[in-house]
């Protein structure tokens, strides 16, 4: 049965005072007092934001990264907005309906909308940007895929549309409800169109901020949409944003992070370091913030198009080769929580799905069924004289460094079962090209979405790496894509639960992926800052966010 998408992790208090993180796990967002004699929100300020990650691309119909959806969700609508509760409201669109056939969903748009560059937000609009989406030049590298059954946009008039699509869709209102889905002025599109990942005034939406300038390396900033007058209806007030700008700087390193939010120098943090959470919890100009993760949990995937995980024994002496359950205690002192599933618990349809579990004498009998019977000199198995070598590849520009601390400790694990795991991190610009022609043995990531057809996503034979999908384990396997074509089509939520929890199961059952652990998605800011939400995917909204005066 599907659970709430927002149902609370379990964080246990340890030795790295996670005790606070465990409040506020409970709930969907938090908001400290602000230090201020102010009543009420005040329309001045500009908030200062400290990214651990830099944003590789500034066109979120392009770009998969969680990062650039989050920061430019203040940049670009959507038609619609998602509810914590899993349900939709107006946004661009006023009204909708959907055909009987679930083929055609039909828009009734807002008529005061315009973009930053002051043309109107129109049908037009809607064709252009979704018709771009699909476009093969355009190499969306995940917009395209949360709607893929599109066929086309029909316009009726100058605000009403009707999105065709060549099969039945349920996801489909929540992927018009993403960044990735934000809509583009024709008009920069027309000027900018191959330039817009590199960031800058080129990024036209008709948000509350407007896109004012980058600094390659550096960061970015925003400035307040004086004419915004179209927020969704689950917003907490409207008209302009508060906040006069924002600005975005990237801090890598999460005690540079930490020292920038301390001193002052910036309000807002994103990924906290568990090993900080501490000297948040106990500075009493600073909140922390635990949103419950959407998404794939941090999982290993094993790469089936090549020896050794082709082989099925491979794959289970992996999977139960590693204690996951220690390594996440022992790493993360209870703030993160082991798990076996694919999908995180905050998913609707998440289904709690048991793995066989650490046994090393069972992955050792395995290893030796698979003739790996000889060791080396250094304790590594080995078959006709052949060290058994698996390689692990990641960009050390956007790793988190907790990742590679755990990676480390699996390489750890992996060497007492007697395989030798090499940790290769490709910089340069160059892991995605690496990546994507499948030069590795394992990868290892988390992803985000609030809907179960992500599955199909991170494992649909169509959905390989290098066609922009995140079949990273490249598994091609005809009984989860007839269960995901199952699941995209059904409407009723129950049923859509049994088939996501069935294809849950085999993911567990053929280890095309071994889920790690659950991680919180925590933030940290100074209790100046007000009104700060979070959206559906645990992004962090700032229409409603707000600093005292001066």
């Amino acid at each position: 049965m599907p659970v709430s998408r927002r149902q609370p992790i379990r964080l246990a208090a340890a030795a790295l005072t996670v005790a606070a993180i465990a409040a506020l796990a409970a709930c969907s967002t938090t908001t400290a007092p602000a230090q201020t004699d102010s009543d009420g929100p005040v329309s001045d300020g500009t908030l200062r934001i400290g990214l651990s990650t830099a944003i590789d691309c500034f066109d979120p119909q392009i770009s998969p990264s969680g990062v650039t959806s989050a920061a430019l969700r203040s940049v670009y609508d959507s038609l619609v907005a998602e509810n914590d509760d899993g349900t939709f409201s107006p946004w661009l669109a006023s009204a909708w309906e959907i055909s009987d056939d679930g083929l055609t969903y039909t828009f009734t748009l807002r008529d005061d909308v315009i973009f930053h560059d002051g043309t109107p937000f129109d049908a037009e609009a809607v064709k252009v940007n979704l018709d771009r989406i699909v476009d093969p030049a355009t190499a969306s590298q995940y917009a395209g895929q949360l709607i893929a059954p599109y066929e086309s946009t029909e316009i009726i008039d100058d605000h009403t549309v009707a999105v065709h699509l060549d099969r039945p869709y349920s996801p489909f209102l929540r992927a018009a409800a993403s960044t990735n889905l934000g809509f583009h002025s024709p008009a920069s599109l027309a000027e900018f169109g191959d330039d817009l990942c590199q960031g800058g005034p080129a990024q036209v939406g008709t948000g509350p901020f407007i896109f004012t300038s980058s600094t390659a390396g550096q960061g970015f900033e925003f400035e307040r949409n004086d004419d915004y007058d179209w927020a969704p209806e689950n917003a907490e007030h409207d008209g302009a944003a508060y906040l006069a700008g924002v600005e975005y700087r990237f801090l890598p390193e999460s005690a540079v992070r930490l020292g920038a939010l301390t001193s002052g120098e910036v309000d807002l943090i994103d990924q906290v370091a568990t090993t900080d959470t501490g000297t948040i919890e106990a500075a009493s100009d600073l909140a922390l913030s635990a949103q419950d993760p959407t998404g794939i949990p941090y999982t290993y995937f094993l790469n089936t198009s090549h020896a050794p995980f082709d082989d099925l024994r491979a794959r289970k002496a992996f999977q139960q080769g590693i204690d996951f359950t220690t390594l996440t205690e022992s790493i993360f002192g209870g703030a993160y929580q082991p798990t076996t599933s694919p999908l995180n618990p905050a998913v609707a349809g998440y289904a709690h799905v048991e793995s066989p579990g650490y046994d090393p004498d069972a992955a050792g009998a395995l290893l030796d069924d698979l003739g790996y019977t000889e060791t080396d000199a250094d304790g590594y198995r080995t078959l006709n004289g052949e060290r058994l070598s698996l390689e692990l590849i990641y960009d050390p520009t956007y790793q988190r460094p907790e990742r590679i601390t755990y990676d480390t400790a699996v390489q750890a694990a992996l060497k007492d079962i007697g395989i030798e795991l090499v940790i290769t991190p490709i910089g340069d610009g160059t892991y995605v090209d690496v990546r994507n022609t499948g030069a590795y043995d394992v990868v290892a990531f988390a992803w985000s979405g609030t809907d179960p057809d992500l599955l199909r996503t991170i494992y649909g034979s169509d959905q390989q790496l290098a066609d922009g999908g995140g079949n990273g384990s490249q598994a091609h396997d005809a009984a989860i894509d007839a269960l995901l074509q199952q699941g995209v089509e059904e409407t009723d939520a129950a049923a859509r639960g049994d088939v996501y929890g069935q294809v849950q199961q085999i993911v567990v059952d053929q280890a095309y992926g071994v889920p790690a652990y659950v991680a919180p998605v925590l933030t940290a800011h100074r209790t100046v800052v007000n009104g700060l939400r979070y959206d559906a995917n645990s992004l962090p909204l700032l229409y409603d966010a707000w600093t005292p005066a001066g």
